[in-house]
Order: structure tokens, then sequence, then C-alpha cells
């Protein structure tokens, strides 16, 4: 057994005197889940292309605790002042003002627990499976956020920024959309530069009959940082969830997300953007289930891959035995932009129907020719040229993004980490 999962090291922190008790079953079974698997490894299927071995020499610690108000402000810094309601998770710990307003509760998850655990029973750790990382997070976590949205909330975005600050955090956010209820949740995943921090989050959400919710989820990780994250939803009937994943930093960053469309008329929509550059990997696993009738499912996500980077797609859409009027449809395209880049890129389907409309594909290549040659016959430099095709080739992806300053801010992002990104800021707005 590996240093990292030291059954007794896992065991000990995972205990919590204060836990109610359906709270200490869920830890005991996520230790023992963990403890049984292992860390994955090349021969476990769904990480045969990500490999953790450099996590074997760690220890499982504690989550540091920092400057709460020095991490807040630093993070204000980073995203300045987007239009948003912005609440802060510091190290997987509830940090900054928390309030409630008409329609909308946000709270820590901590003190949740303590003072009505009963109201989180039927979805705190029910809606994500506890397998690997989302186990150690299970076993782990101590605080986080609980956002409960209604239909009579009417205001600003919601924001939920993480900051890593320390070699390890384990943060916990669960989502409740009520019945009919429309809005747009941010989450945002900030390590200080430098930190070879390990973040292992999970998010929950749930949407209730009726509920809409555009949500964003940005990773931006420092060079040595490592995020495996997993995010898992439960739709009821007629709901309609949209995901947007952006990735743009962090030695290793894997997205884990897995919906499941449990009431009929369901929509899931998951979209992604992901730029890996130097010897960055970023992976991308995606399971959709259509366990209902009348189920409509869309994704699309588009990759940049640079120098020695390494990108990872792995989507699965399941449709159930018996279900009627299905419409599923995935794609996946990559861009590699040197010779040294790397996309193992796997879309599929698993039907037990046959009363649906499906479809999925995947490309892997790199700059057309023929536009390249289009663009230099109008007098632009190939290096400006092939700038331009290649943030065209994933703009539509953050075009889509509701939020219109945190789109700005993050189609500046991306433009920096491109080359001749910067002189691209015209043709951006």
């Amino acid at each position: 057994m590996s240093a990292f999962l030291d059954s007794q090291g896992l065991a000990a922190q995972g205990t919590r005197e204060s836990d109610p008790a359906w709270l200490s079953a869920l830890r005991q079974e996520a230790s023992a889940a963990v403890l049984a698997s292992g860390l994955p490894t090349g021969k476990t299927e769904a990480w045969k292309y990500t490999s953790v071995r450099k996590l074997s020499g760690q220890s499982i610690a504690a989550a540091k605790t920092s400057s709460n108000d020095a991490a807040v402000a630093w993070a204000n810094e980073i995203l300045g002042d987007d239009g948003t309601a912005k609440f802060f998770i510091v190290n997987g710990h509830a940090a900054g003002d928390l309030a409630s307003t008409e329609g909308l509760s946000v709270s820590s998850l901590a003190e949740a627990l303590k003072s009505a655990p009963a109201a989180l029973e039927s979805r705190l750790g029910k809606i994500a499976h506890s397998e690997f990382f989302a186990g150690i997070n299970s076993a782990l976590f101590e605080d986080g956020l609980v956002v409960r949205i209604s239909s009579k909330y009417k205001g600003k975005p919601i924001h939920i920024v993480h900051v890593a600050d320390g070699n390890a955090s384990y943060p916990r956010l669960l989502i409740e959309a009520e019945a009919n209820s429309k809005t747009s949740i941010v989450e945002t995943y900030l390590s200080k530069p430098g930190q070879d921090d390990l973040c292992t989050a999970v998010t929950e959400v749930h949407l209730a009959d009726g509920a809409h919710l555009d949500h964003l989820r940005v990773i931006e990780g420092g060079e040595p940082s490592t995020h495996l994250g997993t995010l898992a939803v439960l739709q009821d009937r007629d709901s309609t969830y949209t995901s947007r994943s952006v990735v743009m930093g962090g030695k290793l960053s894997r997205v884990e997300i897995d919906a499941r469309m449990s009431g009929p008329g369901a929509t899931c929509n998951l979209d992604g953007m992901y730029h890996a550059i130097n010897s960055e990997h970023v992976a991308h696993h995606t399971l959709i289930t259509h366990a209902d009738n009348h189920g409509s499912s869309t994704e699309d996500y588009r990759g940049l891959i640079d120098d020695r980077a390494h990108a990872v797609f792995d989507g699965i859409i399941i449709v159930d035995q018996g279900t009627k009027g299905t419409s599923a449809h995935q794609q996946n395209h990559n861009l590699l932009l040197s010779d040294s880049a790397t996309v193992n890129t796997k879309p599929h389907l698993e039907i037990d129907s046959d009363d649906l409309s499906a479809s999925h594909g995947a490309t892997v290549g790199s700059v057309n020719p023929d536009h390249l040659f289009f663009l230099r016959a109008r007098g632009i430099d190939e290096n400006h040229a092939r700038s331009i095709l290649t943030f065209s080739f994933v703009r539509s992806i953050l075009d889509r993004i509701e939020v219109e300053a945190v789109k700005e801010r993050l189609i500046s992002r991306l433009l920096t980490r491109l080359p001749y990104g910067a002189d691209l800021a015209e043709l951006a707005k």
C-alpha cells in the first residue's frame, strides 16, 4: 500500500466525533472502498491514460490552515469585479461572508451538519459515487458550502471561488436547485503560483422538477498543482442542466462528470474547452445516463494541446432499456499545436433502446493548411494567422458562457497563453 493511502492515516483523519451516524457510515464506506481499490493505475480502464504515480510517495494530510482574508483578497484581485455574488472556499473551508437573501441560501457545510444534519442526509454523498479521489474527499472533507436556490431568486449569478493555498484540500459543494428555479453558477478553482497542491473536489448537484441551471466550472491551476475533481448531477422531470468546463493551467487536471437524467423530459448539455501547454495533462471523463423518456443531451468539447502536453477525453452516453424519445449527440475536437502534443479521445454510446436519435464523433488534427493559406494570402503573417485559427477553434465554446465579465476574463486569460495571442485582443471583442 502506498504512503498516500496509509490505512491508519485515512481512517484516523476521516473520524469525526461530531458527525451524525449516517455521515460516519458514509466516511467508513468511502475509506474502505478506497483502501480496497488502491490508487488507480494504468491497468484501471478509466485511468489508462492518466498517471497519478507522483502521489504514491506522499501521505494524506489534513488541509492546511491559512489566512482566509489574505486568500480571499488574492482571489478577488485575480477575478476582479465580474458582477457576480462571490462566496469563497479556502483549502476546503468556507471563508468570507456567507449571506442569505430571498430565494438563495449559502451556508457552511460544517455548520449545516451541526445545526440541521437531517436536511443533508438524502443528498450529501448520495449523488456522487465515492470512488478513488472522490472517496478520499468523502472520507476527509471537513467543510464546504451548501447552496440552495428557489424560483424566487432573481439576483446576480452565484460565484463559488475555491482557493488552494496549501498541500491538500478536500472541498465539498452541494447545490440544490429547487423546482422551477433558474440561475447561473460559476465555480472557479484557483491555485497560488508555485504551490504543489492537491485538490480533490466533489460537487453534487440536484435539479428538481423544471429547474434550469447554467453551471460553469473553471480550473486555473499553478504550474505544479494537481486537480482531481468530481461533478455529479441528478435531474428530475423537465429540468435543464448546462455544464461548461474550462481548464487552463495545472500540472495535472482531471474532471469527472456524472449526469443522470432520472425524470422524463430532462435536458443535459455538457460543453468544454481546454488548453494544455508545456507538459500539462488535462483529462475529461463524462457520463450521461438517460434513465427516463424524452431526454435530450449534447456534448461539445474542444481542446488545444501544445508542446509536450497531453489531453484525454472519454465520454460515455448510456440510454437505458425501454426509454423512448431520446436524443443524444456527442463530439470532441482537438487541435495539436506541436509534433510532441498527444491526445487520447474516446466518445462512445451504450444504447439499449431503439427509439432515439444519436451520434458521436471525434477529430484530432493540426491547423488546416488551406485556412492558413487563405489568411496569409490576405497579408497576415504565418505566426498571427496560426494564432487566429487556434483561437477561433475554441471560441464558440467560450462564447456560450452566460456571465459576460467572466467570459471576457477567460478569453483574455487564454490569449495570454497562446503564442501571439496578446495581438488578438481586438479580434476577441
